[in-house]
């Protein structure tokens, strides 16, 4: 027979579990809202295509102008080049270019590239968290259909490289000038940022600042003058295709609105309106 002090205690044992499982219950909870108000929640408004560019597709004009980009067989291998271009109410047209790599990582020796690997490009892998799949970069031409010369390049580099660090400082680069095709960047990062090879600051007016905005109404033609041909010896190593609305979505390029940690990738902002 089972007495009164028995079933009291009883009673007592279920009640603490139930008290504990609705603990650990409201926990979770809270962590679920917390995680979808760091990943929802947005930082600004959301955005619309800027004014004073008209998006642009011309692929034999993109490929004239394909850069070459030169990877060291540790940083991987480019999988594929996307472009997106658009003209201005000046009528000078822009490209930009993306190389694609299937992921970046820091295999440096050390602690930081490790704690790098282990939180941000692997492991918990915020990286894919707060960008999206693979690892995807950018660099822009300004062309002046007049003469089709390059009148600036617009692309990022990394700034006092340390393999050994944790992360890498970007730095917006912006070059003008006059330049010989082909364009080549050399990958100096495990993350893959660039360098432009071949022709030094001394020879084209060089500072550091983010790409020039353009924010003006206007109302322009597409219509581009048939394109320049590229120096004999100039031999892509990746196919080129366009930056399509499903590509740009899967990798994750815009987010519009960004959140707390949903961030935008690589891009200009002109290469926000698709072309037809």
């Amino acid at each position: 027979m089972i007495s009164d002090n028995s079933i009291a205690d009883i009673g007592s044992t279920m009640n603490r579990r139930i008290s504990h499982t609705t603990i650990f219950a409201v926990i979770i909870a809270i962590f679920l809202i917390l995680l979808c108000f760091v990943l929802y929640y947005p930082r600004g408004k959301t955005e619309t295509p800027p004014k004073g560019y008209a998006p642009l597709r011309d692929d034999e004009l993109a490929e004239r102008f394909q850069p070459v980009f030169d990877c060291p067989s540790e940083f991987g291998p480019i999988l594929a080049v996307y472009y997106r271009a658009a003209i201005d109410d000046s009528g000078i047209i822009h490209i930009a270019y993306h190389p694609v790599w299937e992921r970046e990582r820091n295999d440096a020796k050390g602690i930081e590239p490790f704690l790098s690997r282990i939180l941000y490009t692997g492991g918990i892998s915020l990286q894919g968290l707060m960008f999206g799949p693979g690892d995807i970069e950018a660099v822009a031409l300004a062309i002046d259909p007049v003469g089709w010369k390059i009148v600036e390049i617009d692309y990022e580099t990394a700034a006092d490289y340390d393999p050994s660090a944790f992360s890498v400082k970007h730095e917006a680069v912006s070059l003008t000038g006059s330049f010989a095709l082909p364009i080549r960047f050399k990958v100096i990062s495990w993350n893959h940022l660039f360098e432009l090879e071949g022709r030094g600051a001394s020879q084209a007016e060089a500072f550091v600042a983010p790409a020039p905005v353009l924010d003006s109404t206007m109302s322009l033609s597409t219509a581009v003058p048939t394109s320049p041909a590229a120096s004999s010896d100039f031999i892509p190593e990746t196919r080129l295709s366009y930056f399509t609305p499903e590509l740009w979505d899967k990798y994750g390029i815009w987010k519009n609105p960004e959140t707390i940690l949903r961030k935008d990738r690589a891009h200009f902002i002109w290469e926000r309106g698709v072309a037809p």
